[in-house]
């Protein structure tokens, strides 16, 4: 199906993720570290992609790389903005709005990013967005105000961490289909 890129040596998982610095509250700290931490997995299952891979559809599915991709920044921004209650830049929605609200639906929308412009998303959300967010909340368990369904920042940092490892997964079996596989290596115990 792809072009033969051969099997990928991942980076190692990180079991030794210490709190980032700066951070008012270090049990957020420890969740932005563990969001990093998942972030930098799916970089690393991405980044060498060519975009035939990152837009391929495999069979019986709606879902691509790319898209998935996008959902993961557009659910973070969504969250974050949450938490922060104030609104992302205009110029980033527009980036993944398609996609990332296509996705859960099962609509078909491929983003026309390549690698670079994936990976570029990613870190922009951390550093523009969440990390300045997060290094400044000081209460984890006051009640977001929202008339569908009230929640705390705690649940909805819970949530991102489900949210990227569950997509991980995904991203990592869509590359295996294609034709790239991937694998897992250990790192620090620390």
């Amino acid at each position: 199906m792809g072009t033969d890129i051969g099997m990928k040596q991942g980076r190692p998982r990180e079991y030794g993720i210490r709190p980032v610095p700066g951070f008012a509250d270090e049990t957020v700290a420890l969740a932005a570290a563990v969001l990093d931490e998942l972030r930098a997995r799916v970089v690393d299952q991405i980044e060498d992609l060519p975009r035939n891979a990152l837009t391929f559809v495999p069979p019986g599915t709606t879902l691509t790389i790319s898209a998935l991709v996008a959902h993961l920044v557009w659910a973070e921004v969504g969250w974050i903005e949450r938490i922060a209650g104030t609104r992302a830049p205009s110029d980033l929605h527009a980036a993944v709005d398609g996609a990332g609200r296509a996705v859960p639906t099962g609509e078909q929308v491929i983003p026309d990013l390549d690698a670079e412009a994936l990976v570029s998303l990613c870190e922009r959300v951390r550093e523009e967005l969440a990390l300045p967010v997060l290094a400044r909340l000081t209460d984890i368990e006051v009640e977001l105000p929202n008339e569908d369904r009230p929640m705390t920042p705690r649940a909805i940092l819970m949530h991102l961490i489900w949210h990227w490892t569950y997509h991980s997964a995904h991203i990592g079996l869509i590359r295996e289909q294609w034709g790239s596989g991937y694998t897992w290596t250990f790192g620090g115990m620390a």
